[in-house]
């Protein structure tokens, strides 16, 4: 008979994709409580909302919103997608995750008047990006090396523009690291979300799930889902589209109008990628992975397929 995945390994993919929602609800929640106590505690007329969430990283939430997406990254490179494009854009969306949140966004002095969230943020970013690419670099080989003959064929394309990504990074940290203050952040931010739209486009024009008897899926049928997946990959192309370029708009000639416009698009954007990935856990909750990211069943000689 076939050898089977056991139910302790579908407990932990379970974990993984449902740990990626209640960490994202943890972050709102605080975003919550700390825009509560601020419009509280400050006088009529002070900013008491932050143009971004980001920017609540200089702020008691800081903790809260680093480990939110330090988790989100963890998460999104353990998890396996299909292989290929999916598996890619997942890694490299929980490497930017890392960045987004080790890179805090440039430091507005009135915002951030004192201790302790204002402290040597460039040693800081030096000291936490200089730390993730030696050790992304360690396990970067590690992964390279049972695959070090792909490097010279169309096969190795993903260990490529690992490699380039991990290099130019450095690169920009020690070169330029003026530079990777003022603009790392919003980059890994901006790449994040791509990739996301780029997940759950893939999603939604997946038709290897079915629902015979070894792929089980709750909530709606594969058809279904798909066109949730695509919707929701269009609504969220366009909301970054459309915002990011409203931002700078505003930015540029509205500098008082709304301030806070990058704020509702980053929080719409992740409340369309929570709604994926609820999606998602319950599409295979049952089934563990899509059928693009199995290994195939290992059978003993003689066995036949079940």
């Amino acid at each position: 008979m076939a050898i089977k995945q056991g139910d302790p390994a579908r407990l932990t993919y379970r974990y993984l994709r449902v740990a990626i929602v209640a960490v994202v609800l943890v972050l709102f929640v605080s975003l919550t409580m700390q825009i509560v106590a601020d419009h509280g505690r400050l006088e009529s007329g002070e900013e008491w909302w932050y143009a971004t969430i980001s920017s609540y990283f200089y702020s008691p939430v800081q903790s809260i919103f680093v480990g939110t997406l330090v988790g989100i990254g963890t998460c999104l490179i353990a998890i396996k997608g299909r292989h290929g494009a999916e598996e890619v854009l997942l890694n490299f969306a929980g490497m930017f995750a890392f960045a987004v949140a080790l890179v805090p966004t440039p430091l507005d002095a009135e915002m951030c008047p004192g201790e302790p969230y204002c402290l040597d943020v460039p040693e800081r970013v030096g000291n936490n990006m200089g730390s993730l690419l030696v050790v992304g670099g360690l396990v970067m080989l590690l992964s390279t090396w049972p695959r070090r003959r792909d490097l010279g064929s169309r096969e190795g394309w993903d260990l490529w523009i690992n490699w380039l990504t991990w290099a130019a990074t450095g690169v920009w940290l020690l070169v330029w690291p003026g530079s990777f203050l003022t603009a790392a952040h919003y980059t890994a931010a901006i790449l994040l979300f791509a990739c996301l739209v780029a997940v759950a486009w893939i999603n939604g024009t997946d038709h290897a799930v079915t629902a015979q008897a070894l792929e089980r899926l709750r909530g709606m049928s594969a058809a279904a889902y798909r066109v949730w997946y695509r919707w929701i990959a269009v609504v969220m192309a366009t909301v970054l589209v459309v915002g990011l370029a409203t931002t700078v708009v505003l930015d540029r000639y509205f500098p008082d109008l709304f301030p806070q416009t990058l704020f509702v698009v980053e929080t719409v954007m992740m409340l369309i990628f929570v709604l994926f990935w609820v999606l998602q856990t319950i599409q295979f909750w049952d089934i563990d992975l899509p059928a693009g990211a199995r290994v195939a069943d290992v059978r003993l000689p003689g066995d036949t397929p079940v």
